[in-house]
């Protein structure tokens, strides 16, 4: 249903703001298209979108952030989708989240960023800081968000009991609500 929503929309890139918009219902078809498991089909809307931030610059039309870096962050997240999570993570490395005007926004990069490093050989202490600085940005972000829940539970499970990011995970699973 949502693909045939967004397919149905177009908009006229006529001006600045209609860019920014055209880009931002450009990553949605992407990610849309990854959760489909159609991954041929998560290039082109990536690189129209990729195309139009590089024409608009930062922006902020509709209050929807669309930039550069808004782009490298929904890369991000159709990476996650992907399940790739060192592209994802390799992805995040090269972004400015300070850039994002939106605090929300900035909080989803963390997060995402947490993610990604959460699934990758010898980077959980990097994992733990990254989505700390998620909770300090907008705690719900980390407390309620089912996915991030889920890779705090399985950090706690294997973080190193020695490992100085520790307490720092055992607060946030605890602000979480999670078992410990």
């Amino acid at each position: 249903m949502a693909q045939a929503e967004l397919d149905s929309v177009t908009v006229p890139t006529t001006t600045d703001e209609a860019e920014q918009l055209e880009g931002m219902l450009a990553l949605s078809r992407s990610l849309v298209a990854a959760a489909d498991k159609r991954y041929g089909d998560v290039d082109a809307p990536l690189e129209h979108a990729a195309e139009l931030a590089a024409r608009t610059g930062e922006g902020n039309a509709y209050g929807l952030d669309f930039g550069p870096t808004n782009v490298g962050l929904w890369r991000m997240s159709v990476a996650l989708e992907a399940h790739d999570y060192t592209q994802a993570a390799g992805i995040a490395a090269g972004l400015r989240p300070e850039l994002l005007s939106a605090a929300n926004r900035r909080a989803a990069y963390w997060a995402d960023y947490g993610r990604a490093l959460a699934r990758l050989r010898g980077r959980q202490d990097q994992a733990v800081m990254a989505l700390r600085k998620a909770e300090l940005i907008s705690p719900a972000r980390v407390q309620r968000h089912p996915f991030v829940r889920e890779v705090l539970g399985e950090l706690l499970v294997r973080l190193l009991r020695g490992s100085p990011m520790g307490q720092e995970l055992r607060g946030m699973a605890y602000r979480a609500g999670l078992p410990m």
